[in-house]
């Protein structure tokens, strides 16, 4: 999967928390997730992207100016 990348991972992990926090309205308790519950889990989703960063990058890279993005 040459697609699958960390910007695909980083993504695929903002759409997660959007849903989880996002949806304000939603009840997720139907789903045995309660509010404290969602928080938990978006605490370790955004720091497996924090650690993703840091293993790419080095603990420098946060804190670095990051390069233009290039199109295709």
């Amino acid at each position: 999967m040459t697609w699958f990348n960390t910007n695909a991972a980083h993504n695929l992990i903002n759409v997660l928390i959007l849903l989880l926090t996002g949806l304000v309205g939603f009840d997720w308790t139907l789903f045995g997730i309660d509010a404290a519950l969602a928080v938990k889990i978006t605490g370790v989703l955004t720091l497996l992207k924090i650690l993703m960063n840091v293993v790419r990058d080095g603990v420098a890279g946060l804190v670095r100016r990051q390069p233009a993005v290039e199109g295709n």
